[in-house]
């Protein structure tokens, strides 16, 4: 157990370094975030409470794309396996795949995620049709790794991303490379947490041209300071939030509530927001002058239902998009062994 936990600060501190030293303080070129798409890969529960849920520890396992110290596995069971899929008008057929095993005192997680955006036509200059057809997919490979300390709990992730656009000659799969850590204190009653993590601090390793040259761009690189709280007066009630720090992009509020309806069902409800909009929102309420009508954020709110009996767990969310891009629809089947 020495070595376990001498070994354990050693790999943590490596991850921490590489992260940071590799992608925040390197002169990569400003404002351009690659691979932003890997956001997207999050399980219903997380995206009905719009991502506010990160410093709470939870059996679902997409919790680790949000916090890897706050990956659990359902009490007296050391497997679980969990299946998302969602559809909606950002993507027909987006899925995710993870699969966690408990070794005590770890719990290590391996995940597979997919974008198949469907087939898109291509179109010259003239806007005219060439007769050629893409099928851009975009995937996500990910080890995650939960390590408990004596007061705080500590979580790492390592994702290796590819990017294919066509089939063109001269054209390949990009590939990327990113790290994610999490730390949390949750207090002895369990009522109330809060937690710092780091996502997507990476870089494009291979661009999408084959040729001379390779560029690099770094990812979104976010800071996330989450809490959570549950009123003793209302029991049944969890409240989230979270206030994110992006590299290249603008800082964001994230709020939701989970409400236990009986032993086995659940509702949830989540709200997202820039800072800069929120601000322009109490603008306008005190002004008649208007202000610009585009939003930071694809999604502005989410519902969702959840059900969880014995070893099985059925989620569902659904997303209202901003700007009229649409909706969303997120299912997530989980079952412990």
């Amino acid at each position: 157990m020495k070595n376990f936990h001498f070994f354990s600060k050693i790999f943590i501190f490596l991850v921490l370094f590489s992260s940071i030293s590799y992608s925040y303080f390197k002169q990569n070129d400003a404002g351009q975030e690659v691979f932003s798409f890997v956001s997207l890969f999050q399980s219903p529960r997380n995206i009905a409470l719009e991502n506010a849920n990160a410093a709470e520890p939870s059996t679902d396992p997409g919790i680790s794309f949000l916090n890897p110290a706050a990956l659990r596995v359902p009490e007296g069971q050391k497997n679980n396996l969990a299946f998302y899929w969602n559809t909606g008008d950002l993507s027909e057929n987006q899925g995710l795949i993870t699969y966690v095993r408990a070794l005590n005192p770890l719990i290590l997680q391996a995940s597979y995620g997919w974008i198949s955006y469907g087939d898109i036509e291509e179109i010259d200059e003239n806007a005219e049709e060439t007769g050629k057809t893409h099928s851009p997919l975009s995937q996500l490979f990910a080890v995650s790794a939960f390590i408990p300390f004596k007061h705080i709990q500590v979580g790492v992730t390592s994702k290796l991303i590819t990017d294919k656009l066509t089939d063109d000659s001269g054209d390949r799969t990009a590939l990327g490379l990113a790290f994610d850590w999490g730390i949390s204190w949750i207090s002895s009653s369990a009522r109330y947490g809060f937690s710092l993590s780091a996502r997507d601090f990476g870089a494009m390793l291979r661009d999408y041209s084959d040729n001379d040259e390779n560029s690099s761009y770094a990812m979104s690189e976010t800071f996330a300071l989450s809490a959570f709280l549950k009123p003793r007066p209302i029991p049944r009630l969890a409240l989230y939030g979270e206030t994110t720090f992006p590299r290249y992009s603008e800082s964001a509020l994230r709020l939701g509530a989970e409400y236990t309806l009986s032993q086995y069902f659940f509702l949830r409800a989540g709200f997202s927001r820039t800072w800069l909009d929120i601000s322009r929102d109490f603008k306008e309420l005190f002004s008649s002058a208007s202000r610009p009508g585009e939003s930071n954020e694809v999604r502005l709110f989410s519902l969702g239902l959840g059900y969880a009996y014995s070893n099985f767990a059925l989620d569902y969310a659904f997303s209202y998009l901003t700007q009229g891009i649409g909706l969303e629809h997120r299912v997530g089947i989980r079952f412990a062994f």
